[in-house]
């Protein structure tokens, strides 16, 4: 027997949102950055249309993961919460892996940094693939801290991980499009290499939130309770900012890109994707945490 209630609570709050959405990004930033490093001599050494951009890119990414950092923080009350993870591992718990990965993806970024600003091309490449891993592991881990609770079946899906990957691709890419647009670094490469990684992200996001509105229209009493519930309470951040504004409104500029190759519409169509892809996660973490069978 369950039901919804005004005093249902929601414990994880804004700080764990925007934190999925920050690390998530700056793994994708990590990615492109460095992209040349590590695929710049295949598919025609396309990301080698990022190499301009790959100091600042290490730099925005880091950043962003220090400004993570004090979000988490903050989310668990105490400092030292943080350690936990560490101190008490365990190798099933994607919490224990993620605390652990957090730190090194941070000196992943310092390295590739420091090898750039001291000449030491020879170690860009292995620093790369490591980081590229740990910049994987990021909203992969995020995504699997959700998919373990079993009492919550709104995350409890293996889909999730997917998504929460896939939603970092959209972020990640209006960022780099965003500084590439104002650093007059758009070229036909450039675009070519954004615009196929944002085609890909729009369309598995796109994919993927209709398989989440058939789980939840088919789906058991409680995924059609959160049904309910995101109708009721989220369906400005679910049906326009998500689905209208997010999914729908980039798709159709990446159709107008696709005969007028704009920089300018290509970065308005990826920050859209960005704003969709940070409120489909907000959705589905709040949905999730109010729609419980066993509290």
């Amino acid at each position: 027997m369950f039901e919804y209630f005004e005093f249902n609570i929601a414990p994880w709050g804004w700080e764990i949102t925007v934190y999925f959405f920050l690390i998530g990004t700056a793994a994708m930033t990590y990615v492109y950055a460095a992209a040349p490093a590590v695929f710049g001599d295949v598919f025609g050494g396309i990301a080698r249309s990022m190499e301009p951009f790959q100091k600042t890119g290490m730099l925005a990414a880091l950043v962003l993961l220090l400004i993570s950092g004090p979000l988490l923080i903050v989310d668990l009350g105490v400092p030292e919460r943080f350690l936990y993870p560490i101190l008490h591992f365990h190798w099933t718990s994607p919490l224990s892996w993620g605390a652990l990965f957090l730190p090194l993806f941070g000196l992943c970024i310092v390295g590739f940094l420091a090898a750039l600003w001291f000449n030491r091309p020879q170690l860009l490449k292995p620093i790369g693939i490591l980081g590229m891993l740990l910049s994987l592991s990021m909203p992969l881990y995020t995504g699997l801290d959700l998919m373990v609770h079993q009492t919550r079946e709104l995350w409890s899906n293996p889909t999730i991980p997917v998504l929460f990957v896939i939603l970092s691709v959209s972020s990640g890419t209006a960022l780099v499009s965003v500084i590439h647009l104002a650093r007059g670094q758009f070229d036909a490469r450039t675009f070519e290499f954004l615009h196929w990684f944002l085609y890909v992200a729009l369309g598995t996001t796109l994919a993927l939130f209709l398989g989440e509105l058939v789980t939840l229209l088919y789906g058991s009493a409680e995924l059609q309770q959160a049904w309910t519930l995101i109708n009721e309470r989220f369906w400005v951040q679910f049906w326009v900012m998500t689905f209208g504004l997010g999914i729908l409104t980039p798709f159709l500029l990446m159709i107008v890109t696709h005969y007028w190759k704009s920089a300018r519409v290509l970065t308005l169509a990826a920050v859209l994707a960005a704003v969709g892809a940070f409120f489909f996660r907000s959705v589905l973490i709040y949905a999730g945490q109010l729609t419980q069978i066993y509290y």
